[in-house]
């Protein structure tokens, strides 16, 4: 489980980073918000694939995101 939770973790702070450099012109900056939600959505699928009860918590059901 502790393995699970690294990756987890680390996924968090991707998806962070993700963000917080949108829109800053650093080799971070994906460019524009929907390829950084595209990056996001698949970044919490495997949040989704490591533990679904982690996921249930990151993103509510009635925001559950399209696959």
């Amino acid at each position: 489980m502790d393995q699970n939770k690294e990756k987890i973790d680390d996924i968090l702070r991707k998806c962070a980073s993700l963000f917080s450099n949108l829109g800053m012109n650093t080799p971070l900056d994906v460019g524009d918000i929907k390829k950084a939600k595209q990056l996001e959505k698949e970044w919490l699928q495997e949040i989704k694939d490591l533990d679904p009860e982690t996921y249930k918590i990151l993103v509510p059901q009635n925001q559950e995101l399209e696959t």
